[in-house]
């Protein structure tokens, strides 16, 4: 998951912008000192958080979000998810990208809850992620899915409620190897829905391999963030990723002149 999650009162109101990446310094403030914080703050930006559900969010974004306090919404997730404890939330770096993200705790363990619009990538992530339960990536973990499906209360909003993953001490995985990956990943996702119109030669893919996606955590690589996986050209995901890779380099280069 690249978003970033900064821990806030969630009794009150609070808008979340997008593309709020210049305002890390405040943020990190915002986010205090613990490291699981401020690594997850490193993963792709940063987020202003002030009062949900006004109209000030939602002139940032295509979709409107439901018209409730963060307590109706607490309450409706819990019907779902009985015992949900909410302790920080996260908006997304990419201006007008319509997703919330809750960080919870649920029966003694750390989980995280993406709300988003019906058929906006929610579905196809729980998709690709419980085909990777049942069939590990070598070497890679991914979240495992809870729960998914759709806020009745709320006409519109699907939910995805997965295991977080290392949230102490993630970096980006920079330059890895991945010799396997794109053979691994094709065999098992061979089960995602093809398109109709879907070329010959076209293989299941992430879709949205970076440094930031693809993490590097106290327990080995950890791959985030499913919601583009689909079937595209072989070699594309490898191919994204090394363009990224350098982007990354060359940014890193540039902040330390």
């Amino acid at each position: 998951m690249s978003d970033s999650f900064v821990s806030f009162p969630f009794a009150r109101r609070f808008t979340m912008r997008a593309d709020a990446g210049r305002s890390a310094r405040r943020v990190r403030l915002l986010a205090g000192t613990s490291d699981w914080r401020r690594d997850t703050l490193d993963r792709a930006g940063s987020a202003a958080i002030a009062v949900f559900g006004t109209r000030a969010w939602r002139r940032t974004s295509p979709w409107a979000w439901p018209d409730c306090s963060p307590s109706e919404l607490v309450d409706e997730l819990s019907g779902t998810l009985p015992g949900l404890a909410i302790v920080a939330a996260a908006a997304p770096r990419q201006a007008g990208r319509a997703r919330l993200s809750l960080l919870g705790r649920l029966e003694g363990r750390t989980i995280v809850v993406k709300l988003g619009p019906l058929g906006d990538g929610l579905e196809v992530e729980a998709t690709a992620l419980a085909l990777l339960t049942d069939d590990p990536l070598p070497g890679i973990a991914t979240p495992a899915v809870i729960e998914t499906g759709a806020l009745s209360r709320f006409g519109g909003v699907a939910y995805l409620a997965t295991s977080a993953l290392g949230l102490d001490g993630q970096r980006p995985a920079l330059d890895e190897p991945l010799h396997a990956f794109e053979s691994d990943l094709a065999d098992r996702l061979s089960a995602l829905p093809r398109p109709p119109d879907c070329p010959d030669g076209w293989v299941p893919t992430h879709g949205d391999l970076t440094p930031w996606n693809l993490r590097r955590t106290s327990f080995g690589l950890a791959l985030f963030d499913w919601e583009a996986a689909g079937w595209r050209p072989r070699g594309s995901d490898l191919d994204h990723y090394r363009l990224t890779c350098a982007e990354l380099r060359r940014s890193r280069r540039r902040s330390v002149r």
